[in-house]
């Protein structure tokens, strides 16, 4: 059937979400997820070993060695980068999505339709982004759990209405990119990059379908992205990660020293009061269509643990070392201060006031 749509993605993530993220993919219709495991995980490979459809390679020193480059580059955005290439070149597909592993195609039907009313000059198709969020005061029963919302029209008009004095730490109204993900035409010589292709040629956004960006799975998740990428090894390039996303950094750094402030942080960005909630219904900018990849796991014979609690313990062990020397009290079983529901960021009580809320 034409047109065919692949997937690439370079993941470092607990093993339920590799197989999740992979299981998902390929019901919604793709010929193939290249999977590469940023670091041997013999848990991930043994779920991924009888998905067809799923190529996986392990990104060890010896595949470092033998690439190109000769050596492992730093930046996690560069190998990315460095992979999908290399499986651009090679894809039998006539469409690569080159994404996350906290990113899910809403619905793969749609995506094909629209890539078959594709423009022939449209060198990639556009995949917009709707942003998991948590209604206040909601424990998630699984790590998908939640509403998604949109970026927000007219930021500069609606982002004070929504999150008053915290607007500077949104972009347009989401805490993670608004750059969305490109389905890239495969053949036309094209470079592929994190976002888009490079130089950004013609292409089309699609409308009917999005990306489901859950910009970390659990608080706990959220909180070790924020602090893991504030401490990547300096680069020369400029901000690439935006003025919001730094403010993010710089305050969860600050918040390190005190708990309940780091805790109250993670809630105001990633939480929706009732009434930020029917502000985005009015302004259309809300998916409140739930999303649970665990049917799909079931139908390939698989059934990890999608619980917030094993994810959160899977994180604790993965990143024991970053979490001992950056936040202690994190690494420890007993502190549940990032995954449970919380009292809003001090300034939280200012933005209602603010906002007229």
């Amino acid at each position: 059937m034409k047109p065919t749509w692949a997937v690439v993605a370079t993941l470092d993530e607990p093993a339920a979400l590799v197989a999740a993220f992979v299981a998902h993919h390929l019901a919604q219709g793709a010929a193939k997820v290249h999977l590469f495991l940023d670091q041997p995980d013999a848990e991930a490979q043994a779920m991924l070993a009888d998905l067809p459809g799923c190529e996986v390679t392990v990104c060890d020193a010896s595949y470092w060695a033998a690439s190109a480059h000769g050596k492992r580059p730093a930046l996690h955005t560069s190998r990315q980068v460095k992979n999908a290439r290399q499986v651009y070149a090679r894809c039998g597909a006539d469409w690569l999505l080159h994404c996350d592993g906290d990113e899910f195609l809403r619905d793969g039907v749609m995506l094909r339709a629209e890539l078959a009313r594709a423009p022939a000059k449209a060198m990639y198709m556009r995949l917009l982004v709707a942003e998991r969020a948590y209604p206040r005061g909601a424990v998630g029963a699984q790590i998908f759990s939640g509403v998604f919302r949109h970026e927000l029209p007219d930021y500069p008009h609606h982002g004070p209405e929504v999150y008053g004095e915290m607007q500077a730490y949104f972009h347009y109204g989401l805490t993670g990119h608004r750059a969305g993900k490109a389905l890239v035409r495969v053949g036309a010589g094209m470079q592929m990059g994190l976002h888009a292709p490079l130089g950004k040629p013609a292409h089309k956004a699609i409308q009917s379908t999005r990306l489901l960006h859950f910009d970390g799975l659990t608080r706990l998740h959220f909180t070790l992205k924020l602090l893991r990428r504030a401490h990547e090894p300096p680069s020369h390039a400029s901000n690439r990660h935006g003025a919001a996303r730094s403010t993010q950094f710089l305050s969860m750094c600050e918040a390190m020293a005190a708990p309940e402030m780091r805790t109250a942080l993670v809630a105001v960005l990633k939480e929706l009061e009732p009434d930020q909630i029917r502000q985005l219904r009015r302004l259309g900018a809300l998916d409140e269509t739930g999303f649970d990849p665990r049917p799909v796991l079931a139908a390939a014979g698989l059934a990890p643990d999608l619980s917030e609690a094993a994810f959160d313990a899977s994180l604790r062990q993965r990143y024991a070392g970053f979490l001992q020397k950056h936040a202690p009290d994190l690494a420890r079983v007993s502190s549940n201060r990032t995954t449970a529901s919380s009292p809003r960021h001090p300034s939280s009580a200012q933005t209602r006031s603010s906002s007229g809320r």
